[in-house]
């Protein structure tokens, strides 16, 4: 195989414009299992805590997205209403 070909990855976007957020969730489960393969005190209990961090950051992103779908569409027009 042509080690041009191997880079290229590395050099080109890949084009997921229309679909990112799907990748937070597979990033999420990776960055979870290294943080807790580091983390974990009892490798007895590891996947559990593995997923309980990705429901932790996976929820907190939700909640964070819905509240500041709140902020924007209901409060900022309320506290600074568009003139005309």
């Amino acid at each position: 195989m042509n080690t041009l070909t191997l880079g290229r990855a590395f050099i080109d976007a890949v084009p997921v414009h229309d679909t990112w957020y799907l990748l937070i969730v597979p990033m999420v489960v990776f960055i979870a299992i290294g943080y807790k393969s580091v983390r974990c005190g009892n490798m007895n209990n590891y996947w559990r805590e593995v997923l309980v961090f990705i429901i932790q950051v996976l929820g907190g992103m939700a909640l964070l997205t819905v509240a500041f779908m709140i902020t924007i569409n209901i409060l900022v027009p309320l506290l600074a209403p568009m003139p005309g």
